[in-house]
């Protein structure tokens, strides 16, 4: 019995001693289990939202409701930033401007999905609709350069066909047959593509 006491006596003057803290780190620990549930619950709910608000982007752009459809990207932009989405919402909304023969928001959309997409190839999809928005406005020498960034492999034959299109109303007609070229040298090819750029070369007027 005495023994008892005394274990009871001395679990009392532990419990003084070391009490608060135990509670403390229990509290805490308790704390961060429904901190990171409620950051977990927050991360989900974000998530649905914004694929919500991308499937209604595309909806939009489906109608097609061009204004709409650019209005709502940059809200995806300005707002997340961060996510997956952005930058494809980036590449619709600058379809729907360029549709709209607005070229100055095309250019805007597509530079900042080449400087955000969450992917290689999200960022070289964008560089090379960027060369053609370029292009098309007369800076040729930027289109090159958006081209020259591009950096994966399996854009070598379109990089080199759009290069090709570029240079051919640069003009520089030798240097857009040297790029068809290289872009029928490409293996991977698809043969509608390749009928496509000889069509394009045939077009180009004769070296001699």
């Amino acid at each position: 019995m005495d023994s008892e006491e005394e274990q009871l006596e001395e679990l009392k003057r532990w419990w003084k001693e070391h009490g608060r803290t135990v509670v403390a780190g229990v509290v805490l620990g308790l704390g961060s289990v429904v901190g990171w549930t409620s950051w977990r619950a927050h991360q989900d709910a974000q998530a649905e939202q914004i694929s919500l608000r991308y499937e209604k982007l595309l909806n939009t752009a489906a109608i097609p409701n061009r204004r709409g459809t650019v209005e709502q990207a940059d809200a995806i932009i300005a707002e997340h930033p961060d996510s997956a989405y952005a930058a494809l919402a980036a590449l619709i909304g600058a379809h729907a401007a360029y549709n709209g023969k607005d070229m100055t928001t095309a250019q805007r959309l597509l530079e900042w999905a080449a400087s955000h997409g969450d992917s290689f190839e999200v960022s070289d999809v964008a560089r090379v609709r960027l060369a053609r928005v370029l292009s098309e406005q007369g800076q040729h020498d930027a289109a090159l350069a958006a081209l020259d960034r591009i950096t994966l492999p399996e854009f070598s034959a379109v990089r080199s066909e759009t290069r090709g299109d570029v240079l051919a109303a640069k003009p520089d007609a030798a240097g857009a047959r040297a790029a068809y070229e290289s872009a029928l040298a490409d293996g991977s090819l698809p043969e509608i593509a390749r009928e496509r750029i000889r069509r394009k070369l045939d077009a180009l007027p004769s070296s001699g």
